[in-house]
């Protein structure tokens, strides 16, 4: 369409030049110019295709920076590690600043800590429905459309600029747990950023980064599964 624009102009403004008799030719031939270049425009994101970029399909593998603000410290704390999606389970594996690993299923969450020797298993009332996790797993292993969601959250979107941002809010007052979820990521990318905000004033950012996905992946899950048994 804007090349049509653009062609037009020249052919219209060229009669108008020989009219005031002044020298069309220069800036004809420089929309000519401009008409014939590949125009790439970057496709909007939308809250469906969003979704279905969240929604885990495959494995994949990220490496992850989680900063926790609580109301009970005087600092903000970290931990770092990888964290792995796949369609049977999530894996959290924190490398510092201990050697913890979360195996998160359908039905049930362990919690591993060998140097504390802690090995702890908490049944799930509902699939994946992690306690302080609940609209982020919900988005990746459960709801898939805004009909669903907004049934219960209130849904804000945004995809202006270079990056998208969702915000989902429980409908329903909260006295503990999340009150807030925020996600956001490049265009045409999945989410990089998670922040959590719970009812007591605390939150949790997670900065993401995709390492790999697919069967690289996979076989990376199955490694670090294989290596704690």
């Amino acid at each position: 369409m804007l090349k049509r624009i653009l062609i037009f102009l020249s052919l219209r403004l060229g009669v108008l030049a020989r009219v005031f008799q002044f020298n069309w030719k220069p800036v004809r031939l420089l929309l000519f110019a401009i008409a014939l270049y590949p125009i790439h425009v970057a496709a909007q994101d939308t809250l469906t295709s969003v979704l279905q970029r969240i929604r885990v399909q495959e494995t994949r593998h990220f490496s992850y920076l989680e900063t926790r603000t609580l109301q009970l410290l005087a600092e903000p704390w970290q931990a770092s590690g990888d964290m792995y999606t796949s369609l049977q389970q999530m894996v959290i594996a924190q490398q510092a600043p201990t050697l913890v690993l979360t195996v998160i299923s359908a039905d049930r969450m362990q919690h591993i800590d060998a140097a504390q020797d802690i090995n702890r298993s908490l049944k799930l009332e509902q699939p994946f429905a992690v306690p302080g996790m609940g609209p982020f797993m919900l988005l990746l292993y459960g709801m898939t459309g805004r009909t669903e969601l907004e049934q219960n959250y209130v849904i804000s979107f945004d995809s202006t600029g270079q990056r998208w941002s969702l915000q989902l809010a429980p409908r329903q007052p909260v006295e503990d747990g999340i009150i807030r979820m925020q996600l956001s990521g490049d265009s045409d990318h999945g989410p990089d950023r998670l922040v959590l905000e719970q009812a007591d004033g605390d939150h949790t950012e997670w900065q993401l980064s995709l390492l790999s996905q697919g069967e690289t992946a996979g076989h990376e899950l199955q490694q670090l599964l294989e290596s704690i048994h």
